[in-house]
């Protein structure tokens, strides 16, 4: 079985993150786990937290569908978006793990039940070296159960967000407040000038299918609809990433919304939240 290499996203977001074509070539080779292979397209590389620990790690994660990198930088938890935006029943993730100094430490995958890894070093033979600013080399298993040679050649993201925002906020903030007021209230039309023009543009396609409902439901699938709060945020040009804490009927949440200034207001593009397991 081969994963698809089409990415199919509910709603259409993360439109502009996966099949880029004018991705540049970052990764390239192929991962075998128990019957189910990984034809790598590109991969993208971000500081991050050890799967093993709280150790400062550089993660990649090689993927079968060509991702923007440039879109993927927006988010603050890169790891999560690449689960939320990227990773679905036809396409896979593979997280490679290196030390800070470009040492290879392990990876870490999951195609379907049974099929996957927490955390495994592996046999695994390195030629990938940090050198400015890039991991490049390949990178060669042999167990029998998990054959793979991935080569790359990919640029670690910077972790500059841009300049912090006030507490509350600022002008993103508030924007992301009304946006919340409204989809709590399910009120369409008040709502639909909130997002960004590509959210819009998703919006009116869902209003040819008559299926705005959806759409908004979709939106409020893991929207913190009991309490948000804004921890802080950053901004650069015209995009902000705003950090949240809130509250659903699911428990307790954490993430991250991604807004837009279009025509000299902000809208909200995006956002993730996971449940918080702190």
């Amino acid at each position: 079985m081969k994963l698809g290499g089409v990415l199919l996203l509910s709603a259409s977001i993360g439109a502009g993150i996966a099949d880029a074509t004018d991705a540049p070539a970052t990764a390239k080779g192929a991962f075998k786990s128990s019957g189910i292979t990984l034809e790598a397209r590109s991969a993208i590389a971000f500081k991050g937290k050890s799967s093993l620990g709280a150790d400062d790690a550089l993660i990649v994660a090689v993927t079968n569908a060509s991702v923007h990198a440039d879109a993927m930088a927006e988010y603050y938890d890169r790891r999560r978006a690449v689960e939320k935006r990227i990773k679905d029943d036809e396409t896979g993730v593979v997280y490679f793990e290196f030390r800070p100094d470009g040492g290879y430490r392990g990876l870490s995958y999951h195609f379907a039940p049974g099929n996957g890894c927490g955390y495994c070093t592996s046999e695994v033979a390195s030629t990938v070296r940090l050198s400015s600013g890039r991991l490049a080399g390949t990178l060669k298993g042999t167990e029998k159960d998990r054959l793979f040679e991935i080569v790359l050649d990919v640029p670690v993201m910077s972790d500059d967000h841009g300049t912090p925002l006030p507490a509350d906020g600022g002008d993103p903030g508030a924007a992301y407040l009304r946006y919340h007021a409204e989809l709590v209230k399910r009120d369409s039309a008040a709502l639909k000038p909130l997002l960004s023009l590509d959210r819009q543009k998703t919006w009116g396609d869902a209003e040819k299918k008559g299926s705005v409902g959806k759409f908004v439901e979709y939106l409020a699938a893991e929207h913190p609809d009991k309490s948000v709060r804004i921890s802080r945020g950053y901004v650069k040009g015209n995009t902000a990433v705003l950090l949240l804490s809130g509250e659903s009927i699911a428990g307790k949440l954490v993430g991250e919304a991604l807004l837009m200034k279009e025509k000299d207001a902000w809208h909200v593009d995006d956002e993730l939240m996971d449940i918080d397991l702190r």
